[in-house]
């Protein structure tokens, strides 16, 4: 947290162009956020950029570093994507930009290789913080970097950005990555409604309008309406819209993009109870005492996570949900109390039965081939003894 504050004030100082790059669903999207709007108050340079849930998979690529590169960014920001991401944040052409992760997913007994790394859940992390969300992180970090501030005397000839105002989004992120709501979260998401019923967010409000929502809003509806139109963006091939809607200060965009969620959440709706139809067929004759494992042809990848949490809901078991094209799979896995699947789904990569994953404990995702299914079943029934 120091290294990583130390550096940020210098790029604040010096006026650097700064990079966030943000993960596609309503934790990633509002974690960017915050960390956008604080930047904003001094009039920093920041380009916020979110990978293709469906062409591109989850965290940092090569097209979105590449970019960054050319844009002349000096200092990244990933948040709530990035602890494993070795394989481009390893990458020696991205050496120039000094690359700061914000996270919350379990990490290896190793990291890449980066400027910093803030996680409560780094294996070398003993922190009582491990259930944050990452916008919890993030949120923290902020806390953090404008205390430091303070004692600088940098806020005598510049604004004060109020976080308590910030704790909207937290509130929200923190909902819809169904982290445990104790200790520190529930604090988030008592004092983030209040922010949220004051109408301070124009983009929360402006969603809960067009949902026609009559009554007080409640950390039911950040889960249940507002966070499933966010994530519909993403998972219907659009991961920009989530980040536009909610940094935006125009309320004709804000409009509109919330016109367009509610749509593509209908869409949403639609492909994922044609796919849930096919999956309650399938267990059926696919049952286990332990877990559920179920797998088809083609099915749309970007609705597997919610068609795993409604078996999850309905089984309470420990689930997980597979899309094969062609030899490789994209799974999805949701869990119950006491049982880290994140964790799980780790140890299978470093096993080498999974071409990727990650996660935490109540959700991971990761990339299968075809001939390791076998294997795959096998080791989580071992797993889940």
């Amino acid at each position: 947290m120091d290294k990583t504050i130390s550096r940020t004030i210098e790029a604040i100082k010096n006026n650097e162009k700064i990079g966030i790059l943000g993960d596609y669903d309503v934790d990633g999207s509002t974690s960017a956020a915050i960390l956008f709007n604080f930047f904003n108050t001094f009039n920093i340079n920041v380009s916020i950029k979110i990978p293709n849930r469906l062409s591109e998979g989850y965290g940092p690529n090569e097209r979105i570093m590449d970019e960054f590169l050319k844009e002349k960014v000096s200092i990244v920001y990933t948040v709530d994507c990035g602890t494993t991401s070795f394989s481009t944040l390893n990458n020696t052409k991205y050496s120039v930009i000094d690359i700061i992760t914000i996270d919350h997913h379990i990490s290896e007994t190793k990291f890449p290789n980066i400027y910093s790394l803030i996680n409560p859940n780094r294996y070398d992390e003993n922190s009582e913080f491990q259930n944050l969300a990452a916008v919890g992180v993030t949120f923290l970090f902020l806390m953090a970097l404008r205390k430091t501030l303070r004692k600088q005397n940098f806020f005598k000839f510049n604004k004060e950005p109020n976080l308590l105002f910030f704790l909207d989004f937290v509130a929200l992120g923190t909902v819809c990555d169904v982290v445990p709501l104790k200790k520190i979260n529930r604090t988030f998401v008592f004092k983030g409604l209040e922010i949220i019923r004051s109408r301070k967010s124009k983009a929360i409000a402006t969603i809960l309008d067009n949902s026609n929502l009559k009554s007080v809003p409640k950390a039911d509806d950040l889960g249940y309406i507002i966070g499933p139109q966010i994530n519909a963006a993403s998972r219907l091939g659009d991961s920009s819209l989530p980040t536009k809607i909610l940094v935006s200060k125009d309320i004709n965009e804000i409009d509109k993009i919330s016109r367009k969620l509610i749509l593509l959440n209908e869409k949403r709706k639609l492909i994922e109870n044609q796919i849930y139809n096919e999956v309650l067929n399938q267990i059926k004759n696919r049952k286990s005492l332990k877990f559920i494992l179920i797998y088809g042809d083609n099915w749309h990848t970007g609705v597997l996570g919610i068609v795993a949490s409604r078996l999850l809901k309905q089984y309470y078991k420990p689930t997980i949900v597979i899309s094969f094209h062609n030899n490789i799979g994209v799974g999805s896995a949701r869990s119950i109390e006491n049982i880290n699947i994140g964790n799980i789904i780790l140890e299978a990569k470093n096993e080498g039965l999974l071409v990727s994953g990650g996660g935490h404990s109540k959700a991971a995702g990761f990339k299968i081939e075809k001939d390791k299914l076998n294997s795959f079943n096998l080791y989580l029934d071992n797993a889940l003894k």
